[in-house]
């Protein structure tokens, strides 16, 4: 199997370092950007054996320094001049393949500017650490003839060199357009590799590398792809038919298919696709990482014969397999979560964001991008539709979509479930009146409890969500008042019982030793003290986390079959598709778990949903905290009532008048868009402004100050000369102001406009003041601000 030129060169290259360039610099020189923290290109002179090979976008090794430490790097430019004044040599090219090609360097170099991160580091996030360092995949190098078979002869006559004479010789007895592998020719033709590259620099021969990749496998994807597409309903069907026209005409869209839970809005993913693969078109489907079940995937492996799969549980040289696939054009949907919007499709037909509200697709490091917008830019820039899909959109995206005046953004509804099927009925159960009627401490209300009762005895299923992982989310002592917290934090910890450990019959005393404390930031797990460490009394539990209600659920309902899922029980990706595995074939009467079981899931027997506490998130000092809420309610409650019987959902709260719970309850996602909007409209938020944080951290809180004072003396100073339209809030802590030892504060800056936060961005990043990444963080469009 050859690859395309546009991949690899024509010859393969020796190491060699060159001393740097004497006197006046002279060209062609290539503009660097090393995957250091460097926020800017280098150049360096090509030297004459690599000008012939080098192209924008391989990767290159690169001496840096005063000691020339060699250092790896990015072509991200190839120019004839230069204005540095003294020049060093590149030293290699140390992958020939060409990893970022035209469309996704332009990619690379926005999300540069955009999320203020320099090139290097995000070409570096861009390609897969197994891509980088060749993991997995060897290729050979393969000889062809450059001239034709008279031209080579003529020259064979005219060599006396005995070893060039062999080659050319061996390389006449191939078949006309043959080919053979370099040290093969060069074994038979009795000579060395470097003996037979000195041809292709005369331009006798080609030298290609040819990879061996298997073809796809039931394993790697596709191995049937036969399934014929479902009949649409009357709703899908006009949707299909807005979209259809932009799937074959092409052309830059975005599209928000907003469809309630069961609607078949993956459907219309399906034939859309499918639209465009006929055209010889590639697609690229993004789904959350926590929704990349393996149901989800047999979705497209059964429509589609070439089907390329990323996700985290990929080992280094299935990735690596994987995205050679792709770049080769082998593959005509690319499924995956976050990165997968990076994959290196040749012709890019459409980008598919499946519940584009999720936060997950945010990343929280350095290049702090979101998936959303950046596969709309790459549609932008590769002139392709995007699909947006969700049953809860972000207000970002609505308010975007739904108001815009811009003629290629469109608003595609889908208000009905698929075949008929009602939306599950929800019930509100108000925890403050039930508590006062029983004694004890019950996570469980009798409705819920009677509910799930009734659900297993008819061999239907459940779903519990409480979105907090642990036991206990703090502990007390009621004596002093002292709370456990992290010393590295400035928060409490968290109390994680044992595996097997249940308090039945057990004092507190007793049972309190068999667990751990952990802390949920920064990951530090502590002993927890038989007493107080303040007073020596008994220390108290209180709070809530999935642990818990798994110890009710065992000792209410012993006979129940069920597993809790979280990040704690579900090590791996493997565990979270065994664990779904047994619940589709029913061996699992329940689950129980955070918001890991809240979407991607399809499972018709499903018709009860509990919510244990619906209010969880409401507190937290973030302004996104009520539509998170509401779209996790929304998403957990979807999963109930998908086969013949119909759906309930119970939902437990202790602020039943809250208008987000309430529109939780109807689940009436206009009604809540349009009370929220108003409300962030009326204070200046998103969607109605744009933010940028810049968090700043150090070990030295008075060294932390002085810092981000000054910062703030630069950002104003900026401000100032950029004009209005710009607010500055800060320096000041953030929500939680220490994390892993740092002291953490904040800056936060916000414009209706994001051009006026990028000039501002711009003019302190090219004085350097925002060069020091370890201590600096910029965040923008930030989807928290704790």
């Amino acid at each position: 199997m050859t690859l395309p030129s546009t991949l690899f060169p024509d010859a393969e290259l020796d190491a060699h370092d060159d001393a740097p360039l004497a006197g006046a610099p002279q060209g062609p020189f290539a503009g660097v950007a090393l995957e250091q923290s460097i926020d800017r290109d280098l150049d360096y002179a090509i030297p004459p054996r690599l000008v012939d090979s080098i192209q924008v976008g391989q990767r290159v090794r690169v001496p840096l320094g005063r000691k020339n430490k060699p250092a790896f790097g990015y072509v991200v430019s190839i120019h004839p001049t230069t204005t540095y004044p003294k020049i060093k040599n590149l030293i290699d090219i140390e992958d020939a393949r060409v990893l970022v090609g035209g469309p996704l360097m332009e990619l690379s170099r926005w999300i540069s500017r955009y999320y203020c991160t320099p090139l290097g580091m995000v070409i570096e996030n861009i390609i897969p650490s197994a891509v980088r360092k060749k993991v997995g995949i060897g290729y050979s190098q393969i000889i062809r003839l450059a001239k034709s078979r008279e031209e080579v002869q003529a020259i064979l006559e005219k060599t006396t060199t005995p070893k060039r004479r062999a080659i050319l010789a061996r390389l006449l007895q191939l078949e006309p357009d043959g080919s053979i592998e370099l040290t093969r020719l060069a074994s038979e033709a009795g000579t060395k590799p470097p003996t037979v590259r000195k041809l292709a620099r005369l331009g006798l021969i080609t030298i290609r590398p040819e990879v061996d990749l298997p073809k796809f496998t039931a394993d790697s994807g596709g191995a049937h792809g036969n399934q014929p597409d479902l009949k649409l309903n009357t709703d899908q069907e006009i949707a299909f038919e807005q979209l259809q026209p932009r799937m074959a005409s092409g052309g830059f869209s975005v599209n928000l298919l907003h469809g309630v839970t069961g609607s078949g809005k993956t459907e219309i993913y399906l034939q859309c696709i499918r639209s465009v693969v006929a055209q010889g078109k590639q697609a690229i489907v993004l789904v959350p990482e926590i929704a990349l079940t393996p149901q989800t995937v047999k979705r497209f492996t059964d429509r589609f014969k070439r089907v390329a799969v990323l996700h985290s549980g990929l080992s280094a040289t299935e990735r690596h397999r994987f995205w050679q696939r792709i770049a080769m054009g082998h593959a005509d949907v690319v499924v995956g979560a976050r990165s997968a919007i990076f994959a290196p499709i040749p012709n890019l037909g459409v980008i598919v964001v499946d519940e584009e509200h999720e936060s997950s697709y945010k990343q929280d490091s350095a290049p702090r991008y979101h998936a959303r917008d950046v596969a709309v830019k790459r549609a932008q820039l590769q002139n392709a539709p995007v699909i947006l899909g969700s049953a809860t959109p972000s207000l970002e995206t609505f308010e975007r979509v739904k108001h815009s005046k811009e003629p290629n953004y469109h608003y595609i509804p889908l208000p009905n479930r698929v075949m008929g099927l009602a939306l599950p009925h929800v019930e509100l159960v108000d925890l403050r009146t039930v508590n006062r009627m029983r004694r004890g401490v019950h996570l469980l209300s009798p409705r819920l409890e009677y509910l799930l009762k009734n659900t297993i005895d008819q061999g239907q299923q459940a779903i519990l969500l409480l979105n907090r992982r642990g036991y206990s989310n703090f502990v007390y002592c009621p004596s002093c008042q002292h709370l456990m917290q992290c010393k590295y934090c400035d928060t409490t910890m968290t109390y994680h019982r044992s595996a097997g450990v249940h308090a039945e019959g057990a004092s507190l005393k007793e049972g309190l030793h068999k667990g751990q404390l952990h802390c949920h930031y920064c990951l530090a797990v502590n002993a927890l003290p038989d007493k107080c460490p303040q007073c020596g009394k008994l220390l108290s539990l209180f709070g809530l986390g999935t642990q818990r209600v798994e110890e009710e659920i065992a000792k209410k309902f012993p006979q129940l079959k069920f597993a809790r899922v979280d990040s704690d029980s579900m090590r791996g990706s493997r565990d979270y598709e065994q664990t779904l595995g047994r619940f589709a074939r029913k061996e699992i009467q329940m689950l129980l778990g955070t918001q890991m079981i809240a979407k991607g899931l399809d499972y018709p027997n499903v018709t009860l949903v509990g919510v244990i506490s619906g209010d969880t998130a409401l507190a937290l000092p973030d302004f996104r905290a009520a539509e998170r809420t509401f779209q996790l309610i929304t998403q957990v409650a979807g999963r109930a009532g998908r086969g013949a019987v119909p759906g309930r959902v119970v939902l437990q709260t202790f602020m039943p008048d809250d208008p987000t719970i309430r529109s939780a309850m109807r689940q009436d996602y206009l009604g809540f868009a349009t009370g929220e909007l108003a409300h962030r409209k009326e204070v200046g938020l998103p969607p109605f402004s744009r933010l940028v944080r810049i968090i700043l951290r150090d070990t030295d809180m008075d060294k932390l100050h002085k810092t981000a004072e000054t910062l703030a003396a630069q950002l104003a100073e900026a401000i100032a000369q950029q004009g209005d339209g710009v607010s500055m809030k800060g320096p000041m802590p953030c929500a939680i102001s220490r994390i892993a030892g740092y002291f953490r504060h904040q800056i936060v800056l916000g414009s209706p406009r994001a051009s006026k936060l990028q000039n501002i961005l711009s003019a302190v990043r090219e004085k350097g003041h925002l060069a020091e990444r370890d201590r600096i963080a910029v965040d923008v469009d930030p989807v928290s601000l704790l």
